[in-house]
């Protein structure tokens, strides 16, 4: 089946590199540079302008991934029925708006509102951006396509912290946010280019066909694996900023940059790993590779410190959402996309704010260093979930991705 976004060549499998792959790349690219000139920026920003404790500076960060949380599956399952493109938009203009909202919000409750609002943007946007790119995705080259799809986030990430910094302590918190909103604003002009993505038509097919509610135990293993990992990101979202300046480690958002600077170099020199060594081995070594960068983070006293750890954390995180994208898509049907990532990318939010939520209690009990320790740990625990389990939810799936 063609698709707009995905012109077949030859006759076979489309190619990964199409038009609209190339447009939606350049859109996330700033889009979560968005995100990410805010998010070292706002935990200080919190505590200089509200008086936010750790705590909650904690629960401040986990609300935006919550709010995002809990819209993805609606968010999926209205990509299904009602186009992609769409959600795209209001993704990207929800960050315009909601960037600039920051400057006047001075009081907890405030950042509040502001954080949970651009959740919704999140979820519009982030859902959707993978189903898009899953749909048109070539199936043998579907981790290859997701790992280059998604280091146009990694860029972002590089660059925009760094930025970010520079700009905090050259004009102050104000001219963050503006930029943030002009980021957000290129990648709303740019998803205008891009064309809807056709939904194949399935009416053909034999009426046998699976749909999401038949592949529930492969979506419990691809969640479950994905809250581990990116339990992670959430904890370094949030307290990255606040342990290097209790540690006196300058340069912390080189963590960003480092570490998203290697995610592009693998995912696009190396982003056939998941096809080749198979989704069990990928997703499994991954989520070790991010428990064993906590560690390393939670003894870290030195910039070398933090950019080891950088290092390891880039390594694993280059490969898991990858590979767990790629298995959903190996087994979801292609009219249900949508719903599937929506519940995925929920589990992917729900692991950023489990992290950032949790790491506050523990943080003002034991410290930060045992605070990542427990959260290593919780992606060690996914690591084990994913590799004996992945026979039983995933081996019976039909699919030739072992």
């Amino acid at each position: 089946m063609r698709t707009k976004g995905g012109e077949r060549k030859g006759g076979g499998e489309p190619g990964v590199l199409t038009r609209d792959f190339a447009l939606l790349f350049i859109a996330s690219c700033f889009f979560i540079g968005s995100l990410y000139l805010l998010l070292p920026i706002l935990p200080l920003y919190m505590k200089d302008t509200a008086g936010a404790t750790t705590t909650q500076v904690g629960l401040l960060m986990g609300a935006l991934a919550f709010s995002s949380f809990l819209l993805r599956p609606y968010v999926g399952r209205k990509a299904d029925a009602a186009g992609m493109k769409p959600l795209l938009v209001i993704g990207a203009a929800n960050f315009v708006v909601a960037s600039l909202l920051y400057i006047w919000s001075k009081s907890l409750w405030s950042l509040l509102f502001v954080l949970v609002f651009q959740g919704v943007g999140i979820a519009c946007y982030h859902t959707t951006s993978l189903a898009f790119i899953g749909g048109a995705a070539p199936e043998s080259r579907r981790g290859q396509s997701m790992a280059w799809f998604q280091s146009s986030f990694n860029l972002g990430i590089m660059l925009a912290p760094l930025l970010g910094e520079y700009l905090m302590d050259r004009f102050g918190y104000t001219s963050v946010f503006a930029a943030a909103s002009a980021s957000a604003a290129v990648s709303l002009l740019t998803i205008l280019a891009v064309r809807e993505q056709k939904v194949p038509d399935v009416m053909g097919e034999a009426p046998a066909r699976r749909g999401v509610k038949d592949i529930r135990g492969l979506i419990v293993l691809v969640s479950a694996a994905v809250f581990a990992g990116t339990a992670t990101l959430g904890a370094v979202e949030a307290f990255l900023a606040l342990f290097a300046k209790a540690e006196g480690i300058g340069r912390f958002a080189l963590f960003f940059t480092v570490s998203a600077g290697l995610l592009i170099g693998l995912r696009l020199l190396a982003g056939s790993l998941p096809d080749r060594l198979g989704r069990r081995l990928a997703g499994a070594a991954a989520l070790v590779t991010l428990s064993v960068s906590m560690v390393v983070l939670a003894v870290a006293d030195s910039f070398t410190g933090l950019s080891t750890a950088a290092v390891i954390w880039g390594a694993g995180f280059a490969f898991l959402s990858p590979s767990l994208s790629a298995l959903l898509i190996d087994h979801a049907p292609p009219d249900e996309l949508g719903s599937a990532f929506g519940i995925y990318t929920a589990a992917f939010e729900g692991g950023i704010a489990f992290g950032a939520i949790a790491m506050g209690p523990v943080v003002s009990w034991l410290g930060f260093r045992y605070a990542y320790l427990l959260i290593g740990c919780v992606s060690l625990i996914g690591a084990v979930f994913f590799a004996s389990s992945y026979p039983f939810l995933a081996g019976k799936g039909g699919s030739r991705q072992r």
